[in-house]
C-alpha cells in the first residue's frame, strides 16, 4: 500500500501536471513536464509499479529526450519488465549522452553478464569506472568478477571482488561471490572466511549462510554446517534456499 507521504507527492504531482498543461509547451516547460513525469515514474519504480514506471519514464523521454537520466531510469524499467533488447536500446542512448555515466555503463555490462556477453560486460563496468566521481565502484568491481566468474577465470574474480570490499567494506554480495571463487579454486578454508564475513556484513543474508553451510560439510564439520542449514530454514522457511538447506540436512543427518 502507498504510504500517504507519497500519495501526497503524487497528488502534488498531478497538480503541477496540470498547470503545465495550461501553458505553451515552450523547451523550459517541456524540461519541467518531464522531470514531473521523471520524479512520478521513479515513485512508481519504487513502489514496484513497473507498468506505471515504464509509462512516465516513456513520457518524460519524449518530452526531453536530452537526458541521459531518464534513458538510464528507462532502461532499467523495460529490464526489470524482460524487455532486454529496450533496455540495452536506452542504456546506450544514455552513454550516447553522456559517456562519463558510470550508473548507465555499469548497467548496461550487468545487463551483458545476465545475456552471458562477458566481455562486453568487463568492457562496460571498466568504462564506468574510469569516472573518478563515480559513488559506487564497488558494484562495477563485483560485476567485473561475477564476469570472469561465469568466463571460468576465478583467480581475476577473486582480485575484483578483492577490490569490491577494497572500495566498500560492508558490501556482503562481493563477498559471498569471492567465497564461491574460492570454492572453485579449491581453497575452502578462504572461501569459509569469505562467507563468513558476508554473513557478518549481512545477518539475514540466505545465500551466505548456504553456501557456508557446503564449504562446512566438504571440510567434515558436520555440526556447524547443520546450524547453517537450519538458519536458512529459521529465516525463510518458505524460501528457494530452505528448500536446499533441508536437503542438505537430511543427507547429513
Amino acid at each position: 500500500m502507498m504510504s500517504p507521504e507519497r500519495f501526497g507527492r503524487l497528488l502534488w504531482t498531478f497538480v503541477l501536471l496540470g498547470l503545465l498543461a495550461s501553458c505553451g509547451p515552450t523547451l523550459k516547460q517541456k524540461k519541467d513536464e518531464s522531470l514531473i513525469h521523471f520524479q512520478l515514474g521513479t515513485v512508481y519504480y519504487r513502489e514496484g509499479d513497473i507498468t506505471g514506471a515504464l509509462k512516465e519514464y516513456n513520457t518524460a523521454v519524449e518530452l526531453y529526450p536530452e537526458d541521459a537520466t531518464y534513458h538510464n531510469a528507462l532502461g532499467l524499467a523495460y529490464w526489470a519488465r524482460g524487455f532486454k533488447d529496450k533496455a540495452e536500446k536506452h542504456f546506450k542512448e544514455a552513454i550516447d549522452l553522456d559517456p562519463d555515466y558510470s550508473e548507465a555503463l555499469n548497467n548496461l555490462g550487468a545487463l551483458y553478464i545476465e545475456l552471458e556477453r562477458w566481455d562486453l560486460a568487463i568492457e562496460y563496468c571498466e568504462a564506468a569506472l574510469k569516472n573518478i566521481y563515480y559513488r559506487t565502484p564497488e558494484i562495477a568491481h563485483n560485476n567485473i568478477g561475477w564476469a570472469y566468474y561465469r568466463k571460468g577465470d576465478y583467480e581475476k574474480a577473486v582480485k575484483h571482488f578483492k577490490k569490491a570490499i577494497e572500495a566498500n567494506p560492508g558490501y556482503a554480495l562481493a563477498y559471498n561471490n569471492m567465497g564461491l571463487a574460492y570454492n572453485r579454486l579449491d581453497r575452502p578454508e578462504k572461501a569459509r572466511r569469505a562467507f563468513e564475513k558476508a554473513i557478518d556484513r549481512a545477518p539475514r543474508y540466505l545465500d551466505a549462510y548456504l553456501n557456508l553451510g557446503r564449504v562446512l560439510a566438504h571440510l567434515k564439520e558436520k555440526e556447524a554446517a547443520l546450524k547453517a542449514f537450519e538458519k536458512v530454514v529459521e529465516l525463510a522457511p518458505e524460501s528457494d534456499q530452505a528448500l536446499s538447506a533441508r536437503e542438505f540436512i537430511d543427507i547429513i543427518k
